[in-house]
């Protein structure tokens, strides 16, 4: 009686110990097994030992799947007495207050989660220095996994007290669980998509998108290892585990013990059970059919509609429990649920949000970004359980000019509301993905995103893409002022590297230079490159040494005649004694050949052969002019088509030229 005073009955807590002991047992031989003993196992006997930043890299994942399994079955069985009818009656007959048999189950509960955690961290720091540990790693790393996990063990204890308190079945709060603790992931993807298909220039994988997984506890435990948690998310968690355990005990006291075996125990949550129920469903409907059908109305709307009804029969299904739910109130009751949650997803795309016709005034933009890599300046590289904030760089550009000539663009963009490219490769090889985020006086970021067409956009485009904000972001030509330790320069088979610090000084500089002044035609051009450089880094203290991928690009004259005075020029072109010949038709068969191959260019070359309408050249100054003028294959009618075979390893590659790219003696050999 003397425990009584202090809200849990010791009686009941030896008993569930007794009774549940066994989950205290499998929570510690699991961690056990996931963390100090996979120290000391290693495939390789030469291995040595590896230094890591956090204890989540040790194991994989079979930590994390006991650390979301074990807490959530503890609170399953635990509490399974509120679900069954005699187990019910049985403790809630005992002389004992709510609270106490409330407290006396989350006391049992904490020391079967509890005790194995604290535990196999004691052991994982008693053993690192030992011999034969495969890792290395600070007292820090322990606490820090030991902080981490009781945390997430607490907060999926109480989450599954919680929903088991609200429910009256153990396989509806065990569904439950795992439904709502992914829950919020799916919702914003959902949205994300739903938003995406009907609002024009929503940045529909950006934004929200960003680290989605950190809405879901399960997700960011299945993700730990590259996404360390933050301390935020810890105290978050901490707060929801108090307000979770303080919610379950005022409802404690007011559920009756009748609703064991009943879906929903309190009925006020019936309609956000139905409603919520109907959102995923709609969602998934009409998301699934509007994908499949873009542009028809009747399927998008039927499949919204598809979705309610059936959200609403099983909602009505599960918490009655029968399939026999048929009564006058339904069709009314469906309507109102249906008609709301239209109105809520048809409002925020219709036109009266203003949203796709929104430019920021050009008054209270501070900074502008436009291109293609925005999502490079925005999320954090994480670099073995570390946040590489060093590769960080401001994405915004204050100049004034560059600031109107992307609102210009912008605005043409919301004007005119050019269709998206069609999935040919060739019309997509035409338009840019852009995104436009304003950066505005009062601190609020707007961010579009669009296919923006070249054709008939050339104006607003050429200058945007000619300006220095532009091409400094877009082709991020901050990192070659960064410390490179070496260049790669490189084409097919052939490779040189660049170390000489003066060469890699001058090298980058041209570089830089080059890309400066770039023209829109330059950067718009279909011509291939003639080598790719690579830029090594120098290793950071943690070994990782980012690399960075540039072009050659034909039109990049100064750069051109560096390589050639230094040598390197020869050792990476594709020369013609590299060829062994090149066979080239007109571009007008890929419409003569059946539907299933109309991409398939062997076919075409095919076609044409059989009426004598190629010609196989092996001459070395032609092919060198091929090569000199090869573009990116593109199924364009009135082009053509070349077949070049390589020498090495008998590689073949398909490619284009174009009419003006071809001298009279070239045009003289076709037939």
């Amino acid at each position: 009686m003397t425990f009584s005073r202090f809200f849990f009955n010791s009686s009941i807590i030896r008993q569930n110990l007794r009774q549940h002991g066994w989950i205290g047992i499998i929570y510690t031989l699991g961690l056990l097994f996931a963390l100090p003993l996979q120290m000391f196992m290693s495939n390789d006997p030469y291995a040595k030992p590896q230094k890591v930043m956090s204890l989540f890299f040790v194991g994989g994942e079979i930590q994390m799947m006991f650390a979301v399994t074990v807490p959530i079955a503890a609170g399953l069985f635990l509490f399974r007495y509120l679900q069954a009818k005699m187990p019910s009656d049985f403790y809630h007959s005992l002389p004992l207050r709510r609270e106490h048999l409330l407290v006396s189950h989350i006391v049992s509960g904490l020391i079967l989660l509890m005790v194995p955690v604290l535990l196999t961290a004691a052991v994982a720091g008693v053993v690192r220095p030992l011999d034969g540990n495969m890792f290395i790693y600070s007292g820090w790393a322990v606490w820090n996994w030991a902080l981490t996990v009781i945390i997430y063990t607490l907060f999926l204890f109480m989450f599954s007290l919680f929903i088991g308190i609200c429910t009256g079945q153990s396989i509806l709060q065990g569904m439950v669980i795992f439904i709502l603790l992914l829950l919020p992931v799916m919702m914003i993807k959902l949205l994300n998509r739903h938003l995406g298909m009907y609002l024009y220039g929503y940045p529909e994988w950006y934004g929200t998108m960003a680290n989605v997984e950190v809405w879901s506890p399960i997700l960011q435990m299945v993700y730990v290892k590259t996404n360390p948690v933050q301390a935020m998310h810890l105290w978050l968690y901490a707060i929801l585990s108090v307000l979770l355990a303080g919610l379950s005990v005022v409802l404690y006291r007011k559920r009756h013990s009748e609703k064991a075996g009943q879906a929903i125990a309190f009925t006020y949550f019936n309609p956000l059970f139905k409603a919520g129920f109907m959102l995923c469903t709609m969602l998934i409907s009409g998301t699934y059919f509007g994908e499949l059908k873009q542009q028809q109305l009747g399927w998008i709307l039927s499949g919204y509609i598809a979705g309610a009804l059936l959200g609403y029969i099983a909602a009505e299904m599960i918490i009655r429990k029968t399939w026999h739910i048929l009564s006058r109130r339904v069709p009314v009751e469906f309507a109102v649920y249906a008609g709301l949650l239209g109105l809520l997803l048809y409002v925020p795309v219709t036109s009266m949000t203003g949203y796709e016709g929104r430019v920021p005034d050009g008054e209270k933009v501070q900074a502008v970004y436009a291109g293609g890599n925005y999502r490079m300046f925005t999320e954090d590289m994480n670099v073995y359980g570390t946040p590489q904030a060093m590769y960080h760089e401001e994405a915004f550009t204050g100049d004034r000019n560059y600031i109107e000539a992307v609102r210009n663009l912008h605005q043409a963009l919301v004007t005119v509301r050019p269709e998206g490219p069609s999935y040919t490769t060739s019309e997509f090889r035409s338009f840019r993905q852009m995104d436009f985020v304003y950066e505005l006086d009062n601190g609020r970021k707007v961010h579009r995103a669009y296919m923006v067409p070249e054709q008939g956009f050339e104006p607003e485009l050429r200058a945007v893409m000619e300006s220095e904000g532009y091409k400094r972001k877009e082709y991020m030509l901050s990192r070659l002022e960064a410390d490179i330790e070496t260049i790669r320069l490189s084409y097919f088979n052939k490779a040189v590297a660049i170390s000489e610090p003066q060469e890699v000084k001058e090298l980058t500089e041209i570089l830089q230079r080059e890309y400066l002044n770039m023209t829109y035609d330059d950067q718009t051009s279909s011509r291939t490159s003639f080598a790719f450089l690579q830029i090594m880094g120098k290793p950071h203290a943690d070994g990782y040494q980012m690399s960075y991928g540039y072009d050659w690009k034909p039109s990049f004259q100064e750069l051109g005649a560096w390589l050639t005075e230094k040598g390197y020029a020869d050792r990476v072109r594709i020369k013609a004694s590299d060829v062994t010949s090149a066979e080239i038709i007109r571009n007008n068969y890929s419409q003569r050949i059946p539907a299933e191959e109309r991409y398939n260019v062997e076919a075409q070359m095919k076609l044409a052969r059989s009426e004598e309408a190629s010609a196989v050249i092996t001459d070395a100054g032609i092919i060198s002019e091929i090569l000199e003028n090869q573009r990116s294959y593109a199924d364009q009618k009135g082009q053509y088509l070349v077949k070049i075979i390589y020498k090495q390893e008998k590689r073949t590659d398909y490619i284009s030229l174009h009419e003006q790219d071809m001298s009279p003696a070239f045009k003289a050999l076709l037939p």
